[in-house]
């Protein structure tokens, strides 16, 4: 692998200015969004007009530009997004990053010279699971921020599409694409780029009637900042460093994107151990690059992320879930309402402070005058003084202290510096001119630009009737590129002695050279290939034989009530009842046959490095036994399965769980041509939806609790320590919110990861005669942290009815989730 290639820098772009900013600060690429199909659907997103103008910008400047397509599509969408793309494939498009695998078959079919980018929200965790994307034309993964160093590296060693990596901005709490929260709570999908985050919310923990962790933003992850780490990075494979903040202003982008473009720069000219002494040796110089990135946004201070952490409390924002600023300087004196400042930094005229008791806001303000570190600043904080909390001015109600810390939320010469250097002002490309002026030719001007070159002309060049035209004057006149993006860095001249020129051919003959000269590099990227919508009609036979009853389980003891119910056909057990390889718990499955029912085992919801093997061997030493099919939540269960049964993958019965995303036909056919034609039917979309889906071939889940976020945090490891959670106490670890609501906890300690259940449980029983319409496969119920007990009275209500319409299902808290709303 060659360290010194060159590294993409990839930025955000949450509008045209934005796009702007950060093509100035030095990016080499930015994702940007449009009007539909983005994960941003609040940004400031480009129209198509304003799209193809992107595309050319970027081009021109020698940047490319990837387009987010990274939501879930409707099955009745599938045409629109066609005539989303169509134009901007044809205009140049360089990429489109997507989620969805209908979206990446119907993409690939229909344009197929465009890179796919495989987005985070496939939560693709490694190369094994990477390669099944290559056949719809992906070239690049994007990895879940979640992974290692490590994991990167060996992703790096096992396939050879290119690797994106997020190196700055937000964290999400769920890995990326797992997460029903926002969805279940408000029906804002983060699927469909309607992100409520849920996560920057405060929340109370509970471990039985112990309260854990009081009101704290308990699932609020600090920003990540990796620049100290950028050799290491290099040199485990990653290939573009992109930066988060699509929805944060034009100086965000541009500051984040200076900084990142410096230091690659600088490792690239160094080297590692060149680089890491530049760190420590020219530290103010790296100080204050740190501290203009915390200055323009940080919450609660930066971590490295997940790259050499698998999870911990320190990469938690616990207290405050917003930007958190620069720390200044300490009360030192409150005398009659007057306020002392000791200044810890400089501050100037228009910034704006906090003073602050750990996170509690006392007094905010804006610095009148420029103040020296060491100096003091002097506020009155009396009855008048206002803050700004939740949108509203409200009286201080806690008075400032001696002892409370300042903190800067808003630097007003770094967003002035910043906008003057990359918004105001454009970053110059240099361009290389020919004139020729020859009395009785036409005057002409050739203007070579890096592999371009064009040649314009005006009008016949006279003979001087006066004072002739010199060669200073005309270079003087062409090098006046104003504020386009190009500078003459050298005018070669081609005259005769006494020639006259008029000023104004000059500035036409540039004008139109320097417009020719982009519109020859722009169309240079235009694709001519005839393209046309080819409308798909695939067929599913709707189910002749009656729905099967599954039932899904996580205990032991579950499964052992599920044996007792004839009308049960199939039931799926999860991974970890076997993983232990107790052979009293495997003779649970000659069990589940001999009693005439399917069995399926339920894999973990996420599949990395250091469980994959471990995985491996598990199902590798049950191989023998009596599986008919596995219920897989990860592409890298799938090629694992691949591995282990080989030519006898096609004999098992494969299901994928609804967190496989099947949101269109295009995603059943491409799952057909890998082998898979079970799914099981998305949890988001309403029963309109469901129908016009054909669900034939889906399980359609009917009961249960459901996941709303998969994490590789531990609340009980950040809040009170590594406790699992014990089959006696499944439903006392809760969150608590601000409705008090409640979302149960559930640690899956030998994958290390926790899953947060929504605490309204899933009830479709009542919609049996509208379900039993839609013909699904089977209808499944999903039992989690039900009690044997409870597990029984919803079995024993659900089958009395015949599986028609039944008496009331006496639990608390219920919901139909989207079967009626759906979402956006």
């Amino acid at each position: 692998m060659n360290i010194n290639r060159r590294i993409e820098v990839l930025a955000p772009a949450g509008s045209y200015e934005g796009m702007i900013a950060a093509m100035n600060a030095g990016c080499d690429a930015v994702y940007i969004g449009g009007n539909s199909f983005g994960a941003r659907a609040y940004a400031n997103n480009l129209d198509q007009d304003a799209l193809m103008a992107a595309i050319d910008e970027a081009h021109i400047r020698g940047k490319k530009l990837y387009l987010t397509v990274n939501t879930l599509v409707k099955e009745q969408e599938r045409s629109y997004l066609y005539s989303f793309l169509d134009k901007l494939y044809l205009h140049g498009l360089d990429a489109v990053i997507v989620q969805d695998v209908g979206a990446m078959h119907f993409i690939h079919r229909h344009f197929p010279n465009l890179e796919i980018h495989a987005s985070t929200q496939t939560t693709i965790a490694m190369a094994q699971g990477a390669d099944l994307l290559k056949d719809v034309g992906v070239t690049r993964l994007v990895t879940p921020r979640e992974l290692s160093l490590k994991e990167i590296k060996n992703i790096r060693e096992n396939t050879d599409l290119e690797i994106e990596t997020f190196v700055h901005g937000a964290l999400c709490y769920c890995y990326s694409g797992q997460c029903l929260m926002s969805s279940m709570i408000g029906g804002r999908s983060g699927n469909r780029g309607r992100c409520a985050q849920p996560c920057r919310m405060p929340y109370q923990f509970f471990n039985g009637d112990k309260q854990v962790a009081g009101e704290q933003y308990l699932l609020s992850p600090k920003d990540i900042c990796t620049v100290a780490m950028i050799p290491e990075m290099i040199e485990a494979g990653i290939d573009s460093f992109k930066i988060e903040g699509r929805m944060k202003r034009p100086e965000y982008a541009a500051a984040v994107t200076h900084v990142y473009r410096k230091y690659v720069d600088l490792y690239n000219a160094l080297g590692k151990e060149g680089f890491k002494n530049y760190i420590n040796e020219a530290h103010s110089d790296y100080k204050q690059d740190m501290q203009e990135l915390q200055d323009i946004y940080n919450r609660g201070g930066f971590s490295e992320g997940y790259l050499n952490t698998y999870n911990g409390k320190k990469m938690m924002s616990l207290n405050r879930p917003n930007h958190s600023g620069v720390y200044i300087g300490d009360v030192i004196s409150v005398k009659n309402n007057q306020v002392t400042i000791a200044l810890k930094e400089s501050v100037q005229g228009q910034d704006v402070l906090e003073i602050r008791k750990k996170e509690e806001v006392k007094f905010e303000f804006t610095v009148k005058d420029n103040k020296e570190i060491g100096g003091h600043i002097q506020v009155y904080v009396g009855p008048r003084a206002y803050h700004k909390a939740k949108g509203n001015h409200k009286r201080v109600s806690n008075a400032p202290a001696v002892g409370d810390m300042v903190f800067r939320t808003k630097n007003t010469q770094l967003l002035e510096r910043i906008a003057d250097d990359y918004i105001l002002n454009n970053q110059k490309y240099d361009i290389f001119g020919t004139l020729r002026a020859k009395a009785g030719e036409k005057l002409s001007l050739t203007i070579d630009y890096d592999k371009w070159s064009v040649t314009v002309y005006h009008e016949v060049v006279q003979e001087a009737m006066k004072q002739p035209m010199t060669r200073d004057k005309l270079v003087a006149q062409i090098k006046k590129t104003g504020n386009t993006i190009f500078e003459f860095i050298n005018v070669e001249v081609e005259m005769d002695d006494n020639i006259f020129v008029p000023v104004a051919w000059l500035n036409e003959l540039r004008r139109d050279g320097i417009q020719r000269l982009m519109d020859q590099v722009a169309g240079s990227y235009r694709r001519t290939e005839n393209i046309s919508y080819q409308e798909q009609a695939y067929s599913i036979n709707k189910n002749e034989e009656d729905m099967g009853i599954s039932v899904a389980v996580q205990t032991r003891e579950q499964l052992k009530l599920a044996l007792k119910y004839r009308e049960i056909k199939a039931i799926y057990g999860d991974y970890e009842i076997f993983s232990d390889r107790n052979e009293g718990n495997i003779d649970l499955i000659d069990e589940v046959k001999s009693r005439g029912k399917s069995f399926y085992m339920i894999l973990p919801h996420i599949c990395r490095l250091s469980a994959y093997e471990t995985l491996k061997e598990d199902i590798f030493s049950l191989k023998e036994q009596k599986i008919d099919g596995y219920l897989v939540k990860n592409f890298e269960e799938i090629a694992l399965l691949k591995e282990i049964y080989g030519e006898q993958f096609n004999d098992k019965d494969i299901i994928l769980n609804y967190n496989m995303y099947i949101y269109n036909k295009e995603a059943k056919e491409f799952w057909r041509k890998k082998g898979i034609s079970h799914f099981t039917a998305p949890v988001e979309l309403n029963s309109r939806e469901l129908k016009k889906l054909q669900i034939y071939d889906c399980d359609m889940i009917i009961y249960g609790y459901q996941p709303v976020m998969v994490s590789a945090q531990c609340l009980m490891a950040s809040t009170n320590g590594c406790h699992p959670c014990k089959n006696g106490e499944r439903r006392n670890t809760y969150l608590s919110d601000r409705l008090n609501k409640k979302f149960f906890v559930q640690t899956h300690c030998k994958m290390c990861y926790n899953i947060i259940y929504n605490g309204q449980r899933l009830n479709l029983l009542d919609q049996l005669e509208e379900i039993n319409e839609m013909a699904p496969k089977s209808l499944r119920l999903d039992f989690t942290l039900e009690t044997v007990e409870e597990m029984k009275m919803v079995l024993d209500t659900f089958l009395a009815s015949g599986g028609g319409r039944m008496g009331p299902l006496i639990i608390d808290n219920i919901t139909t989730g989207h079967f009626k709303r759906g979402i956006e």
